[in-house]
């Protein structure tokens, strides 16, 4: 056996530490998605890694919304400092365990936002039971398990006294809550929280108005959403802004859903501000139907054919495709681009022949 002896797997490397005082004192009563996201600040700044809210939202599939209550929850535990930088995201740091309560004031709010959702308390499970008895509630709970096939445990039964008690959603409103999430093949019970805050934000109050938003994802939101290529989570807020602002400027679905696909050819990644431009630009041109969009691609076609330098004036960048361009009338326009830019001289000629014969005289000496 050799004397020099290496580790293959470097365990020290790969450890996050969590203090015990954490799991004794406060994480008995946080809820779980808390306990969670201030897990994942540890790893993150164990890594060196910055953390901000969106990041923990994505990583951990929830929404802003959720991290934001977590990061404020830890905040008044004294566990997390969250600062306000100039730009709009949000960072946090995650505190030790040792630090005194309110010392993360200093350091500014998280965002004005949070304070429109009633504050989740957590109830202990005698709490819970009580709330629960002889209600409306119960019954719905009972039809909620049978949906999801398995009993809830006290933490996701908090959850729906919360929806219930403090969010005001009336017994039919959560019943349709819980089949709409379910038909959606979403059965955990913090997805079914987040989508009724969400509910209460926009102030829907009746099945109707629950019926009609639904609509509208599933017959707008969704769609865009999969031309990106994604489907593992809802927009976001600036997502849905750009969304519900395409759909202002009165552009079907159909020509939204182009214009992400060829934001995806363009830029290779679910971009929604270049997606933006394109529709813009449509709207500008009149753009009513694909057609036209088909319309105004044969016709930049036939000019940039019979006129190459007419791209830039056109409004072309050079070696970018204008926006609306088809994949393949951006790589046209980049050689014709390319073509016209270096090419008006006179090009030198070369004898490789009498090259490669000096090459090698110069080498045999």
């Amino acid at each position: 056996m050799s004397d020099k002896i290496t580790l293959l797997y470097n365990v020290q490397n790969e450890v996050t530490v969590l203090p015990n005082k954490f799991i004794d004192e406060y994480m008995i009563k946080a809820d779980g998605e808390y306990v969670k996201i201030y897990l994942l600040i540890l790893r993150l700044q164990g890594m060196g890694l910055p953390v901000d809210v969106d990041h923990l939202a994505d990583h951990l599939e929830l929404t802003r919304k959720d991290v934001l209550r977590a990061l404020s929850y830890w905040e008044k535990a004294g566990l997390l400092q969250a600062s306000e930088p100039s730009v709009p995201e949000k960072t946090a740091s995650a505190a030790s365990t040792g630090t005194q309560k309110g010392a993360s004031s200093q350091q500014g709010t998280l965002s004005p936002t949070i304070t429109s959702v009633p504050e989740k308390t957590t109830l202990s499970p005698t709490d819970v039971e009580n709330s629960m008895k002889d209600t409306d509630l119960e019954r719905t709970i009972y039809m909620a398990e049978t949906y999801i096939g398995r009993p809830f445990s006290t933490s996701e039964l908090n959850s729906f006294c919360y929806i219930n008690d403090q969010l005001h959603f009336s017994s039919d409103l959560m019943e349709y809550l819980i089949e709409y999430c379910v038909s959606r093949g979403k059965k955990s019970v913090r997805y079914i929280e987040s989508v009724a805050i969400n509910w209460y934000q926009q102030g829907i109050t009746s099945v109707q108005e629950a019926k009609e938003q639904s609509t509208l994802y599933s017959q707008n939101v969704f769609p865009i959403m999969k031309a990106f290529g994604i489907s593992n989570r809802d927009p976001g807020s600036a997502e849905l802004d750009y969304i519900k602002k395409w759909n202002s400027l009165g552009l079907g679905t159909d020509i939204i859903i182009e214009a992400c696909s060829r934001t995806l050819l363009a830029t290779h990644q679910a971009s929604f501000p270049y997606a933006n431009k394109i529709l813009e630009d449509w709207k500008r041109l009149g753009v009513r139907s694909t057609s036209d969009i088909k319309h105004l691609d044969d016709k930049h076609r036939s000019s940039n054919a019979a006129s190459p330098t007419s791209a830039s004036s056109a409004g072309y960048a050079q070696g970018q495709p204008r926006k609306g361009m088809t994949g393949t009338a951006a790589r046209k326009n980049t050689s014709n681009t390319s073509a016209n830019q270096f090419h008006n001289f006179e090009q030198r000629t070369y004898d490789y022949s009498d090259l490669e014969s000096r090459l090698l005289d110069k080498t045999r000496r």
